[in-house]
């Protein structure tokens, strides 16, 4: 199949009803939301940067990138992970297990709904009566709030309001 099938185990998280996934390789911690400072004229579903030992890492609220309305819940976490060389730290509902992955269970996203707002989904998994999209974070985020994220770890805490 892809080299999706090279995926042994999974991040689950949760937005709204739907489940997602990322490699287990491509994430670097999980953490409790602490304070996120905003940052002037940042793309709407970034939300802002954070402290993380002393790094600063942008932090995407995937609710408003895939076009839901912003929460807060005492479940909400950060995943930390890294796109294209970044650190970047992706706000979600819930992250709820690490699942190991069958190969057989990956199925490829099917040609009718993939375009340019879909490149983000890796594969699907089918695990018992769960579908699972594996997210390709390199195609997550548009180019335009790659170069802003980009330029704002480059630029230091220049912008942060």
């Amino acid at each position: 199949m892809t080299s999706a099938q090279k995926i042994k185990q999974v991040v689950t998280f949760r937005i709204e009803t739907e489940e997602f996934g990322l490699p287990i390789t491509d994430v670097y911690e999980i953490i409790f939301v602490p304070q996120v400072t905003s940052i002037a004229k940042a793309p709407k579903s970034i939300v802002g940067v954070i402290n993380l030992r002393g790094e600063i890492i942008p932090v995407i609220d995937l609710r408003i990138q895939f076009l839901k309305e912003p929460i807060k819940s005492k479940k909400q976490r950060i995943i930390i992970t890294g796109s294209q060389g970044i650190v970047i730290g992706l706000l979600v509902d819930e992250v709820k297990e690490v699942q190991p992955i069958d190969e057989n269970s990956l199925e490829p996203v099917p040609d009718m709904i993939v375009n340019e707002q879909t490149a983000y989904m890796r594969a699907i998994c089918k695990m018992d009566n769960r579908l699972i999209i594996l997210l390709r974070l390199d195609h997550l985020l548009n180019k335009l709030d790659m170069n802003f994220i980009i330029n704002e770890v480059e630029n230091g805490e220049e912008n942060i309001q």
